[in-house]
């Protein structure tokens, strides 16, 4: 059996509804929203179990979530995102709405803005639009502004409220830079040509650029269609990183060495008027000897792009494997001193820890969780509007694999090590997933 079908990853067979979850500590009255995890599950039996291809990252959106509101866990829910093979999987009609693209798995994100919820991909498809319960109610392209596809890594600048995304397909050789504002009105919608067909996951918001990185990683047609993950490594292509603004114009290249990033850190304009960027890099990812999407350990690395320089100079600031890394969100595009992230084996293991990483004096703390312990993505929730970096709560999934049991963890984030604030029991084991969200309850005020 393939292990991303076994352990932490183990597929759930139903959906689940559960009221009045049980609460050990007390939950912080000011925690009034929704907490969610989504990432690939299979609707139905897994096809390819026991082959070691098994594309796990193309599997069935599944959608967690838990509602907390007055200092109680209201509920808990999961829900499969109803594409056509998740739909067929379950008996049901798949949500209707647009795709703009042949497939329509959705099972990497949750966002909310302008007051819808939304469950998003990359690489082509649109988004489903989802209840506040996580039911899907359609595929949305924003009432016609979105042509083509989203993404599944969009970032929103605090000191704008603007929505910045990196739309890229397959199908095609350059991406979209789409803005969409505070009111749901797409604003900017910009062609970035790529000049191939690269992997973009993640990018980073500075005032004045959005970043991202042209990596190895290759859109291969013929993997796909023999239904393996259709991304390769490819030695030919020139590692870089893309400096475009936000005001428009044209994108500036940097030259890098090879290596593959899931997620950035961050990005800042650098005093010298060049640029620093921060991720999680692996040495390689996706060839022959490593076809397992997290079967090598990433750690973080800077590169720095001197003014006018064509290629950045890289250097490594710690050596402890780490992933998911999430920073405190009104600081998006602005620079910041610490993030959040999960130490240790990301890919099925069976142990995990917290990390905080301090990037002043680039150190690390770590808090390791018992053996046979695993977390999901940290996110960290501001206690006020204003307060200090440091002065909220962490919320993370934790999962006891020998008891198949899933609890919602919430932590002081000054206090890594310390005892939870509060340990809200789940109904079902959470399977391992792609990306977790804190939503607000505001944020959705206006969905209809």
């Amino acid at each position: 059996m393939n292990r991303y079908l076994t352990g932490a990853f183990a597929p759930l067979d139903r959906e689940s509804t559960e009221y009045a979850l049980p609460v050990e500590g007390r939950l912080p009255d000011e925690l009034d929203g929704l907490f969610t995890q989504i990432g690939p599950a299979p609707a139905g039996r897994p096809r390819r179990a026991l082959d070691r291809t098994y594309p796990w990252f193309m599997q069935d959106g599944m959608v967690s979530g838990v509602r907390l509101r007055q200092g109680e866990a209201v509920w808990f829910r999961n829900r499969w995102v109803r594409s056509r093979r998740a739909a067929r999987a379950l008996g049901e009609p798949p949500a209707p709405g647009p795709r703009h693209f042949p497939i329509d798995t959705v099972n990497t994100n949750v966002v909310a803005h302008h007051g819808v919820l939304l469950a998003l991909v990359e690489s082509g498809c649109l988004p489903v639009q989802l209840t506040e319960t996580l039911d899907s109610v359609r595929y949305t392209d924003l009432g016609g502004q979105l042509p083509r596809g989203f993404a599944a890594h969009p970032k929103v600048d605090p000191a704008t409220g603007e929505l910045h995304a990196l739309a890229y397909s397959p199908l095609r050789r350059w991406a979209e830079h789409v803005v969409v504002s505070p009111a749901g009105r797409v604003i900017r919608n910009d062609r970035v040509d790529l000049g191939g067909r690269p992997l973009l996951h993640d990018i980073a918001l500075t005032p004045r650029h959005v970043v991202f990185l042209d990596l190895p990683v290759r859109f291969d047609l013929r993997r796909g269609m023999a239904g393996r993950f259709p991304y390769h490594w490819s030695d030919r292509h020139q590692a870089r990183i893309g400096m475009l603004p936000r005001s428009g114009g044209p994108v500036r290249w940097i030259a890098i060495d090879p290596g593959f990033v899931y997620h950035l850190v961050g990005a800042e304009e650098a005093a010298d008027g060049g640029l620093l960027v921060r991720g999680l890099r692996y040495e390689r990812l996706f060839d022959d000897r490593a076809a397992d999407p997290l079967g090598r350990p990433a750690t973080l690395w800077e590169w720095h792009a001197a003014a006018g320089a064509g290629h950045a100079t890289a250097r490594p600031l710690h050596d402890r494997a780490h992933e998911l890394p999430r920073s405190d969100p009104r600081l998006t595009g602005r620079p910041h001193r610490y993030y959040y992230a999960v130490a240790g084996d990301t890919a099925g293991g069976d142990r995990s820890g917290l990390l905080r990483f301090d990037l002043h004096h680039c150190e690390a703390e770590i808090h390791d969780l018992d053996p046979g312990v695993i977390s999901g993505e940290l996110v960290f929730v501001p206690r006020t509007a204003d307060g200090p970096e440091t002065d909220g709560w962490l919320l993370h999934f934790r999962t006891d694999l020998a008891a198949g049991a899933t609890a919602l963890v919430v932590r002081e984030a000054a206090d890594l090590a310390g005892d939870p604030v509060a340990v809200v029991d789940l109904p079902v084991r959470v399977p391992a997933g792609a990306h977790s969200s804190w939503i607000a309850a505001h944020e959705w005020r206006d969905l209809r």
